[in-house]
């Protein structure tokens, strides 16, 4: 019986070395859905920051007029005049959809790293110190996790304007740093909760054990041996996180409660109108799906790079 590990003989080496190339560039080669989600985010975010410079954009307060009369009350549908049509005021959808998406991205990445600050600094110290640290952070999570996420959006958002008044070092903080607090806070139990898991993991590894028994204290530890190792994962569950951030911005402002140069307000606008204005509505709808999309693509792909098994917790 032949041996299986023996190379044909009919090859050279050359030949087998250029098979076992072709073979580890194939998988280098990233599947459609990241290309996807990389190409539509690095084109939205082109737009969106050269928009003032780029001609075929529209100012968003600037209305489309044709043969000096109005298009508004959704006169124009999409064309060359209009790529995405106009809505009830006259504006461009196009140019509207371009220029929200500077607050919505903000408003995901800003939440993000606050949650992921306030979150990975929880999760750290409950999975390294464990104990009573543990159980206090754990119950904090739980009660945080307890709770639906939207109506505790609701609720955060409609005290925040209501003890605004009362409170004076919070007086300066608008509809747009409400929205980003409050989804931080949405993001802080689950990226605690994996945070702690891994650092369960790190912290009887060897090199952890090696630092601690050459007298290294706690927070070098934290800091230069087990924050290092946490990075891969943080970003991963960020990147899923942003989506879903991003999907939950867009419902706060659907229900009237988040910021009015958003996607989610222009499709609470101009819902009413879907059926003889469908591209008002469907447009700023598309481009709320694939932001979310390419998010939750990459961080899949990141995912299983980094083989973070944990993020399904």
């Amino acid at each position: 019986m032949t041996d299986v590990m023996t190379p044909d003989p009919t090859t050279t080496i050359d030949d087998q070395v250029d098979a076992r190339f072709k073979k580890v560039r194939r998988r280098r080669i990233p599947k459609f859905g990241v290309m996807f989600g990389t190409v539509f985010l690095t084109t939205l975010v082109v737009l969106t920051v050269l928009a003032d410079y780029l001609p075929f954009i529209r100012s968003p307060e600037s209305k489309v007029y044709i043969d000096g009369r109005l298009q508004s009350n959704y006169k124009l549908g999409p064309g060359w005049d209009a790529w995405w049509g106009t809505d009830g005021n006259g504006f461009d959808v196009f140019a509207k959809c371009i220029y929200y998406a500077r607050y919505t991205l903000f408003i995901g990445i800003a939440s993000t790293i606050l949650g992921l600050l306030l979150g990975g600094a929880l999760g750290m110290l409950a999975g390294y110190f464990r104990g009573k640290t543990d159980r206090v952070i754990s119950i904090f999570v739980d009660c945080l996790l307890a709770i639906p996420a939207l109506v505790l959006a609701i609720m955060l958002v409609s005290r925040l304007d209501e003890i605004k008044a009362e409170i004076p070092f919070i007086g300066w903080m608008s509809r747009l740093w409400q929205i980003v607090f409050t989804l931080s806070i949405l993001a802080i139990a689950p990226l605690a909760r994996i945070v702690r898991a891994q650092t369960m993991a790190l912290r009887e590894r060897e090199f952890v054990l090696a630092s601690r028994s050459m007298g290294a204290g706690n927070m070098r530890i934290l800091f230069r041996e087990i924050l290092p190792n946490l990075v891969p994962t943080m970003v991963t569950v960020a990147a899923t996180g942003l989506g879903i951030l991003i999907a939950a911005e867009g419902a706060l402002a659907f229900l009237g409660l988040g910021i009015e140069t958003s996607w989610g307000f222009m499709i609470n606008a101009n819902r009413a109108r879907l059926e003889k204005a469908w591209w008002a509505t469907i447009f700023p709808c598309m481009m709320l799906f694939l932001t979310v999309l390419s998010f939750n693509l990459i961080g899949d792909r990141l995912a299983r790079r980094f083989d973070v098994r944990e993020a399904a917790v």
